[in-house]
């Protein structure tokens, strides 16, 4: 028996470099333009995240919602699935997150928070990133087609939730709540980035 510790993390993966960077350009040629959509709503939710407005916050929460929805449906149920055996549960990972983004944004506000001056950078910086994410593709090396965009794809709309609810005013145990599974997508995304790489 071969020894179990000779192998590593990039055994086990499913797909070559080249067959998951063709994933995400056919994922991004099937709905082109609708990408410009996606950045446009990034650039709204950080022009969101600057009012403390309950209103305000509540459509940051519905628009991430949405985009959690559509990235399971359009992402991981029509995509990933060709080259991903356990994408159907990322799929189903996406919906619960989107389910409670939508429920969290239409139920009565939690106590408000005073929101840390940190928090608030730390929720810009996050937000910019996912905003500039597509051209991570450009200092790559990859194809403009392969770029990914906030509410197309996952690791940028992680970034820019994790960024929104450390600004979100609504305090309780709605916040850890609502971070639980994109702190997991987040350290999925990096681990498959790091393989591919």
């Amino acid at each position: 028996m071969t020894e179990w510790w000779t192998y590593g993390l990039s055994d086990f993966l499913m797909f070559s470099p080249q067959a998951y960077w063709r994933l995400v350009a056919r994922h991004n040629d099937a709905w082109w333009p609708a990408q410009l959509v996606g950045i446009v709503s990034c650039f709204g939710l950080l022009v969101a995240l600057r009012e403390s407005a309950i209103g305000a916050q509540r459509m940051v929460l519905l628009v991430l919602g949405a985009a959690w929805a559509w990235i399971g449906w359009s992402f991981f149920s029509l995509r990933y699935t060709e080259i991903f055996l356990g994408a159907t549960w990322l799929a189903r990972a996406c919906g619960v997150q989107a389910a409670m983004l939508l429920a969290f944004a239409l139920l009565p506000p939690a106590p408000l928070r005073f929101v840390p001056h940190r928090d608030r950078t730390m929720a810009l910086v996050l937000g910019s990133a996912a905003l500039c994410y597509p051209l991570l593709a450009w200092c790559t090396g990859h194809r403009w087609v392969e770029a990914e965009v906030f509410g197309f794809m996952p690791d940028p709309t992680t970034l820019a939730t994790l960024g929104a609810l450390l600004a979100l005013r609504q305090g309780g145990l709605r916040r850890p709540l609502l971070a639980a599974l994109p702190v997991l997508f987040l350290l999925l995304g990096l681990a498959t980035r790091w393989l591919i790489a």
